[in-house]
């Protein structure tokens, strides 16, 4: 097989598990025979290079390749940098057979994107996605603000990944069922393969045991039950137990309730402790010193609340060393408490100094015998020839699928998926295109000749003239008229969203999709949009990424229209969308009354709260133009609290069934007005300038002057639209 690997994580700058997994699963694929390519971002790269570790092909790549660190966040950059990568090696070498990415910090989200919008390069590479520690879960078990952006949004990432891997793998039971408590997984595509490891055995020399000596081998985190395991020992010590614990790892990690690092919070916690010499802390050890650190310890401490399979506890048992373990976790399912390691609850709390006081008393020919069972059973669950064996025998039942799904996996379920059935006055595969029109004689032509570009086909225009007056807009109304395939249509003016859903009336196709008379498309943006409609039968309308360009050259990354957070900020392309035309007629006409731009938006929270779903293609295909005098530009605060007062009363049961995460996400973030973009870190909040007594006067005196109000006014509408 020609088998690609994506990951954050590989040796030598990286030790952890993830690493760690990598770099054996790497090798145990290229000793079966097959080609592995491993790709990994690396910000020291200006673009890409190509080189080998041993019998495995590194794909080193930098992140800033793409040039989007202004419109997407670090990590959600990442992974479309990673789907990028990908893309342009498989133009380069062709494709994989097979495809693996770690699911922590969702890196193949993107990638997974490309293939379900049916992008050639991706269709029928399967892809498998590895559980370790998924972020939505590591920030809680730590807990991080799991509500904050851009926390909350590469948790919502990683779901989608869960949901759209063709498979999923888990080195422990346990990981499955923690995640299920946050997030529903699909046991029918998943299985547990444990990860692979390889060793050789430590010199007889390098096994004796210092008595009595305690190692802890680990990231210092809450996840890995460092404040239980302080705890335990300390009324250990309170009560005469004279034996000190030494700390191997990393203590950096912030403990964001108390804005320290762990090492800080546990050295102030325990500095009586430390002064007494009943702690030793180490730091963090390059991989190849593991051994030298270990040796010698009587018994390795893996006190985990929340953990997969923790490479700590493999390594342990690897080099003969007798771990005392925690249940919680899936080192729970290789350990046989007495037999190859020893383990103890957290939910009995007492069962740890037992437990302790139990391996420490064991003589030397039972630590050996307990080592080298832990040893063997290592080597016999662990050795690359089944782990291999039981990879490619997942590999080969995935589904065979050409058409693939008619069901876009989407990640929540919360809400009532809808049906429809082509009516019988439709043209099927046509598509019209709906351009609401007033006074906008400048910028039509440009407009329709982008609509008349499209590499879809069948296509027609229909411009619905909303009661222009100006004179060089009505006559070039009388131009585009004589164009093929363009209808145009006068009505008395009643307004944007009045005008929409007379034009939505009049269209003949299967499809519609709206264009306002300033903006543009590119030519794909229709065909990719209607191959996604046709596709799945759940997806009911599509946008896509959007340029700006007029007065404004920047980008906005839209993305898939899923509750919660699109009830609190836009984020679609609502005045640009494609629909299944009955979808829109059903559930997505426009309603006047939030007729201060927003009534797009309004629509699309229609459409949702009907079970009339959306995606975006995540592609720049849809060109917004800035200019001077657009209804967008004249969208002061008070339109905008006045439309989401609108738009959440009219769906308040829409609203009510995500009420607790609508709450926290207003806590976490501000208010949703002022959001742009999840994927970035965003803190709202208001202060006054002056104060309060002195606003308040200033305020009495300006209301009651006609001249200061109105100048006033004047000022604050000039500072809000700049």
């Amino acid at each position: 097989m020609n088998y690609w690997l994506l990951t954050t994580e590989y040796p030598p700058h990286y030790g952890g598990g993830i690493s760690t997994y990598c770099y054996h699963t790497g090798r145990m694929l290229a000793g079966k025979g097959h080609t592995v390519t491993v790709f990994l971002p690396d910000e020291g790269i200006k673009d890409h290079e190509i080189s080998w570790d041993g019998p495995v092909r590194m794909i080193r790549f930098s992140p800033a390749r793409t040039g989007l660190e202004a419109h997407l966040g670090h990590l959600a950059r990442l992974s479309y940098a990673f789907a990028c990568i990908v893309r342009d090696m498989i133009l380069k070498f062709g494709k994989p057979d097979c495809i693996e990415s770690q699911e922590y910090l969702a890196i193949p989200y993107y990638l997974l994107q490309y293939k379900l919008m049916k992008y050639p390069e991706f269709a029928g590479i399967p892809i498998i996605l590895t559980l370790h520690s998924p972020a939505f879960l590591y920030l809680y078990y730590n807990r991080e603000g799991i509500y904050q952006f851009p926390n909350y949004w590469i948790g919502e990432m990683e779901k989608s990944c869960i949901r759209s891997a063709d498979w999923l793998i888990s080195p422990s039971e346990y990981i499955i069922g923690e995640i299920k408590k946050h997030f529903p997984v699909d046991e029918t595509r998943t299985s547990v393969i444990r990860n692979p490891y390889h060793f050789e055995d430590l010199p007889a020399t390098q096994r004796n045991i210092r008595r009595n000596s305690m190692v802890f081998y680990g990231k210092l985190s809450p996840q890995k039950g460092v404040f239980e395991l302080f705890a335990y020992l300390k009324e250990l010590w309170d009560d005469g137990f004279p034996h000190g614990l030494t700390v191997i790892g990393d203590e950096e990690k912030v403990y964001y309730p108390d804005m320290m690092t762990m090492g800080q919070l546990i050295r102030e916690k325990y500095g009586a402790y430390l002064k007494k010499g009943l702690i030793r802390f180490t730091g963090r050890i390059p991989p190849a010193k593991r051994d030298e650190f270990l040796s010698d310890a009587h018994v390795i401490l893996i006190p985990s609340r929340h953990d997969n399979l923790p490479y700590a506890c493999i390594e342990a048992m690897s080099i003969g060393k007798t771990v005392l373990a925690s249940v919680q976790g899936g080192q729970g399912e290789i350990i046989q408490d007495g037999i190859n390691g020893f383990l103890f609850d957290h939910r009995d709390p007492g069962s740890f100094g037992k437990k302790l006081n139990q391996v420490l008393s064991l003589d030397e020919a039972s630590l050996t015998r307990i080592g080298k069972t832990a040893m063997e059973d290592i080597r016999v669950l662990l050795s690359y020839e089944p782990i291999s064996h039981q990879k490619m025998a997942v590999i080969d039942q995935i589904p065979q699928q050409p058409a693939g799904s008619t069901l876009f996996p989407y990640t929540r379920s919360a809400y009532p998926d809808a049906t429809l059935s082509v009516k019988a006055d439709r043209d099927p595969k046509l598509l019209s295109v709906v351009i609401p029109f007033y006074n906008l004689g400048n910028t039509i032509r440009e407009c329709v000749a982008s609509v008349l570009a499209s590499t879809y086909k069948p296509i027609d225009v229909l411009i619905i003239d909303d009661g222009s007056a100006d004179k060089d807009s009505v006559e070039t109304l009388k131009e585009l008229e004589r164009v093929p395939r363009v209808r145009v249509v006068h009505k008395k003016n009643e307004g944007l969203a009045a005008t929409r859903n007379f034009g939505a009336k009049l269209a003949n196709g299967e499809f519609l999709a709206f264009l306002d008379a300033d903006d543009k498309i590119h030519p794909d943006y229709y065909k990719k949009a209607i191959t996604v409609l046709e596709q799945y039968r759940n997806v009911f309308f599509v946008g896509a990424w959007v340029q700006y360009f007029g007065l404004k050259k920047d980008k906005w990354i839209t993305w898939n229209p899923e509750p919660p957070y699109i009830l609190l900020h836009n984020s679609v392309n609502s005045s640009g969308l494609v629909y299944k035309k009955a979808a829109f007629e059903e559930g997505g006409l426009n309603d006047k009354a939030v007729d201060y731009g927003l009534e797009d938006y309004e629509s699309v929270i229609n459409m949702l709260s009907h079970g009339f779903r959306g995606v975006v293609i995540p592609e720049f295909l849809f060109y917004y133009r800035i200019r001077k005098n657009s209804m967008y530009r004249s969208l002061t605060l008070h339109k905008t609290l006045y439309s989401y007062q609108y738009i959440s009363n009219k769906h308040s049961d829409f609203y009510n069934s995500f009420a607790p995460q609508l709450f926290n996400l207003l806590n976490a973030n501000g208010p949703s007005f002022a959001y742009d973009n999840p994927s970035f870190e965003i803190e709202v909040h208001s202060k006054n300038i002056l104060p309060r007594n002195t606003v308040n006067r200033l305020k009495t005196v300006i209301k009651r002057n006609p001249f200061l109000k109105k100048t006033a006014l004047r000022i604050i509408k000039i500072l809000k639209l700049r």
